[in-house]
C-alpha cells in the first residue's frame, strides 16, 4: 500500500462476517496509506449493502480521494456489472498515470527525438467511431488509427490502445460497427468527452440498429458492419483486424474527417 500510487478495496458477500473484516482492512489501509493516494470501492452484497458505504464514507473522512462511483452487485454481479468494474478499473489507472506524468519532470528530447516525432505525426487517419455490442453490453470509442487492410475480402484494421475497456469487446468472432465521420466537430467532440463507467455512451446521440445489432450513428458519413478475425499484441497497442460484413453510405455529399496531429508522441 505504502508503494503503490492508489489502491481499491472490494468487499464480500458474507451476511454477518463482513463489517470485521472490513474494519480490519480499513484500519491496515489508515495506518499504512498516505492521504495523497487515489483510492475506490466495489463489492458484491446479500442483503443491505451497507459494507460498502461504510468503507466509502471511512475512506472520505480520512480525506482519501475516490476514483470512481462505488460499485454494488447484489450477490452474483451481472456482466454488465463486470464490465463496468473493468471501465472503472481503466479510468482509475489512468487517472493514477496522469498523476505520476504531472509529478515527474519532463524528459530533455534530443534533436533527433523530436524531429522523428514531428514525422511520424504528419501520418493522418479517418476519424471514426467504433460502435460495439456482445449480448448486453454495449461501448464506443473514436479511432483515428483505421486503415482498409484487404480487398478480398474487404478488410480493415483499427489500433486499439491496451488501456482502452473497448478492447474486451474485439475478440476473434465479435461484432462492431465502424462509423465513418463526416467533416464537422459535434459527433468527434460527444466522443472525445469521459464517460463514466458504466455510462451509456449513445445517450446523446441519434441511431439505429445495424444488422450485427451494434449502433449506427445516423449522422455519420458511411458506416460498415464488421467481425473481428484476429488480432495482433503491438507495443502499448493492439492491432484489430476485422472482415467488413456490409456497408452503406449514409451521405452523398460528404467528406471524411481526417485527424491531423503534431507530433507522433500522442493522438
Amino acid at each position: 500500500i505504502e508503494k503503490c500510487a492508489g489502491f481499491i478495496i472490494g468487499t464480500p458477500t458474507l451476511a454477518g462476517h463482513a463489517p470485521t473484516q472490513i474494519q480490519t482492512a480499513l484500519g491496515i489501509v489508515l495506518s499504512t496509506a498516505a492521504k495523497s493516494k487515489l483510492a475506490g470501492v466495489f463489492g458484491s452484497f446479500g442483503w443491505s449493502g451497507e459494507a460498502i458505504d461504510l468503507v466509502e464514507n471511512k475512506l472520505k473522512d480520512a480525506g482519501y480521494r475516490i476514483g470512481f462511483e462505488p460499485i454494488r452487485a447484489k450477490f452474483k454481479p451481472t456482466a454488465a456489472t463486470i464490465y463496468e468494474c473493468k471501465e472503472a478499473g481503466t479510468d482509475f489507472a489512468q487517472a493514477l498515470v496522469r498523476s505520476q506524468k504531472l509529478r515527474a519532470p519532463k524528459p530533455q528530447l534530443t534533436g533527433g527525438s523530436d524531429r522523428t516525432e514531428q514525422a511520424v505525426g504528419r501520418l493522418v487517419g479517418s476519424l471514426c467511431v467504433v460502435s460495439a455490442k456482445r449480448g448486453d453490453l454495449t461501448s464506443a470509442m473514436l479511432a483515428s488509427w483505421v486503415s482498409q487492410a484487404t480487398f478480398n475480402p474487404p478488410g480493415v484494421t483499427i489500433s486499439v490502445a491496451k488501456d482502452r475497456s473497448i478492447e474486451a469487446l474485439m475478440y476473434a468472432g465479435d461484432k462492431f460497427v465502424l462509423n465513418i465521420l463526416a467533416e464537422g466537430r459535434q459527433l468527434r467532440k460527444y466522443f472525445m468527452k469521459n464517460f463514466a463507467p458504466g455510462e451509456d455512451r449513445f445517450a446523446g446521440v441519434e441511431t439505429v440498429e445495424a444488422s450485427n445489432g451494434c449502433p449506427v450513428l445516423t449522422e455519420a458519413l458511411a458506416y460498415l458492419e464488421c467481425e473481428v478475425i484476429s488480432r495482433m499484441e503491438c507495443g502499448d497497442h493492439w492491432v484489430v483486424y476485422a472482415a467488413v460484413e456490409n456497408g452503406h453510405l449514409l451521405k452523398n455529399d460528404g467528406v471524411t474527417a481526417v485527424h491531423y496531429r503534431k507530433s507522433g508522441s500522442h493522438y
